[in-house]
């Protein structure tokens, strides 16, 4: 019995050895099919799938393109009112920040001069006095 049982195993190995090979040679002769035929199958049940289809009328495509229409008006309307926006906001930012700018240049300008007048007025009075010091001296 053990035998009979080694024996049936062994001859359904060859079997399936000998019905691998057929599928072998079956695969690739599938393998070796003519790309045209391929292509003309492809193309038929495009085709088919074309016929499938269910088209919209004329009145079905003006109303969606309308409604298209109007919503990108809507939206550009939107878009260009917020760019606007944006666009005041950093022209009012660009202001102020010259006029802070040269409200600040200013004002240090005018402590230089003030402060360079000083200087001049100083050093005339130092010049005037030591002028009458020396006239005085002199006489």
């Amino acid at each position: 019995m053990a035998e009979d049982k080694k024996n049936k195993k062994s001859a359904a190995k060859k079997s399936d050895s000998k019905s691998g090979k057929k599928s072998d040679k079956k695969s690739d002769k599938k393998a070796k099919k003519n790309p045209f035929k391929s292509m003309a199958a492809f193309f038929k049940s495009v085709r088919s799938e074309g016929k499938k289809v269910i088209w919209p009328k004329a009145k079905e495509v003006f109303k969606n393109t309308i409604v298209v229409l109007v919503v990108i008006l809507i939206l550009g309307v939107i878009i260009f009112g917020i760019d606007q926006a944006l666009s005041a906001g950093m022209k009012g930012i660009k202001n102020l920040a010259e006029t802070t700018t040269t409200t600040a240049a200013a004002e240090e300008t005018t402590e230089q001069t003030t402060a360079e007048a000083l200087e001049e007025s100083t050093e005339a009075d130092t010049t005037a006095a030591t002028t009458e010091t020396t006239t005085k001296a002199a006489e």
